[in-house]
């Protein structure tokens, strides 16, 4: 009986760290959603911005041209009220695509991170395997040396992609 003890012993630990990673993941999934409704909100917002300087363009094109055909030096007094609507414009939309540059790179960061924790816990499976077959006598210390060392040389981190994988 005492096999099946330890057996039902390491399921319900191991039943339990799976159930904390994946609240964990989960908490970092809503999390994630809201950044990503709020960026969603902020592209929504520049669209907008985007579409009302685009018609007070075309407001001091026509003012332009209307000026040049009436021969008239009136051109800078008319578009005064139009530039005077586009300056508040441009500048809450340089904040808002700064806004989303940040959401942006935390997004990132927190794909980054769950990837890492990720393979992070791949390694310390391998290596309590390891560190087993090692107290029982299955391997030597030096074939346990080479295996950590070779495990912890197969996980790269791509800092120019941004990106986890294990080498096989």
């Amino acid at each position: 009986m005492g096999l099946f003890d330890k057996v039902k012993t390491q399921a319900s630990t191991l039943s339990s760290g799976i159930g904390d990673a994946a609240s964990k993941i989960g908490g970092d999934v809503l999390s994630s959603s809201k950044e990503n409704a709020k960026l969603v909100a902020i592209k929504a917002d520049i669209a907008s911005i985007d579409g009302q300087l685009e018609i007070a363009y075309k407001e001091i094109g026509k003012k332009y041209v209307d000026s040049l055909l009436a021969k008239s030096d009136g051109f800078e007094a008319g578009i005064q009220k139009t530039l005077s609507y586009i300056e508040p414009n441009l500048e809450k939309k340089i904040e808002l695509e700064n806004e989303s540059i940040e959401i942006e790179k935390a997004l990132k960061d927190q794909i980054l991170m769950q990837e890492k924790a990720i393979f992070q816990n791949e390694f310390d499976e391998e290596k309590a395997k390891l560190d087993k077959a090692l107290k029982m006598d299955v391997i030597s210390q030096d074939e346990y040396d080479k295996k950590i060392h070779k495990e912890n040389k197969s996980y790269v981190f791509l800092k120019k992609k941004d990106l986890f994988f294990k080498i096989k």
